[in-house]
């Protein structure tokens, strides 16, 4: 279990305006064979480029941004008793036995509240049947009154039956509360204009039934959003709002090269009846995950907010978009020539077969291997 200490350090450190976290609210020897070396090589070059999710600088890592199952902690919460904006009072006891996801707003924000706060509101719907409470806490209460917090909330669902809590307080309590226990960075500019009074995270912060920090995740985008959903409701006990799909589309894709590199084996030992099986069970499993690409991008993905993106930045963003662009390109270019491929071969036109093949196979293993490779740049591990 990471420790508090390096937890903290790392997201104050990383907590720098413009880079997602603290915010001031601103602003083959043969030409064209491939060879066994060649698709090792290649194997190799791409798994590499999938390190594009250990963004520069962008994002929390994948260890912080814990996965839905993970066992990862980051420490517990401490006791705390704030005024609720529909009245009464909210301690972490009143929390207790329940997951729940919690966000740093203010009302006069002039910049990523708005966003922030827009994504805690899918958040809440994505939770609607799990039972665990979205939390807003203002980092701003000397403006954000109880009252100035109930009309604010009034234009979001959710407040009247506790689903989402809208919290304020003593400002040294909260700010205490937010620097140890949610070891997040918190800074307020009595100079400031008042849209960019505080210095404050953009993270939500997913806190289990024991009061314990289950994850860190980026709140002013898609992605973020949806991963810290699937892991609230994993903490809950529900069944996940992230798709199993994309898992199941990376192992369609994985299975496919594996079963590309062994039929290369195989014809190469003169097993052309083992080659035949296995080249047809690849034609197989990438149609399956055609089919099951369609329908997550045209049913999946609607329901769950739209689709999700890359969030590194610089060198790591361009290396994703050549490698999706790369792929997408060489899936559309490779079917018709698989499918030519097979035609040639069930004519038993060999010599053209064979020609076809040296042309096809290479591209076809680049677009099941990087189809990977895309599975882990948005996902992870």
């Amino acid at each position: 279990m990471p420790s508090a200490g390096p937890v903290r350090r790392f997201l104050d450190l990383s907590a720098r305006p413009l880079r997602g976290h603290l915010h001031r609210s601103m602003d083959l020897r043969r030409p064209g064979r491939m060879t066994l070396g060649r698709a090792g090589c290649l194997a190799l070059a791409l798994a590499g480029l999938s390190a594009c999710t250990l963004q520069e600088g962008g994002g929390p890592s994948f260890e912080l941004a814990a996965g839905t199952t993970s066992p990862a902690e980051f420490g517990e919460i401490a006791t705390f008793d704030l005024e609720s904006a529909n009245g009464g009072r909210v301690t972490r006891e009143d929390l207790a036995g329940k997951p729940w996801l919690v966000g740093f707003i203010f009302t006069r924000c002039a910049t990523i509240c708005p966003q922030l706060v827009g994504e805690m509101s899918r958040a809440h719907k994505l939770l609607g049947d799990a039972g665990a409470p979205v939390v807003a806490i203002t980092v701003d209460p000397e403006h954000d009154t109880v009252r100035v917090l109930n009309d604010y909330a009034s234009h979001f669902e959710g407040t009247e039956d506790g689903s989402w809590l809208w919290l304020t307080g003593d400002e040294e309590k909260i700010y205490e509360l937010i620097r140890k226990s949610f070891k997040l960075a918190v800074e307020r500019d009595p100079d400031a204009d008042p849209g960019l009074l505080v210095s404050h995270s953009s993270f939500l912060v997913a806190v289990d039934g024991a009061g314990k920090i289950r994850g860190y995740y980026q709140g002013t985008d898609k992605q973020g959003t949806v991963q810290a959903v699937d892991r609230v409701r994993f903490l809950a006990g529900k069944r996940d709002m992230l798709s199993a799909q994309p898992r199941l589309n990376a192992m369609l894709n994985g299975i496919c090269a594996l079963l590309l590199v062994v039929g290369l084996v195989a014809i190469r030992r003169k097993r052309k009846h083992l080659h035949a099986r296995l080249m047809g069970l690849a034609f197989l499993f990438s149609a399956a995950f055609l089919a099951s690409y369609l329908h997550y991008h045209f049913k999946v993905l609607p329901s769950l907010g739209g689709h999700v993106g890359f969030r590194g930045e610089g060198v790591w963003r361009t290396a994703y978009l050549v490698l999706l662009l790369c792929h997408i390109l060489g899936a559309v270019i490779n079917l018709p020539m698989v499918l030519r491929t097979f035609w040639l071969a069930r004519k038993q036109r060999w010599d053209d077969h064979r020609r076809m093949a040296r042309r096809t196979y290479p591209l076809w293993l680049f677009v099941s291997i990087s189809g990977v490779a895309v599975y882990f740049a948005l996902y992870g591990a």
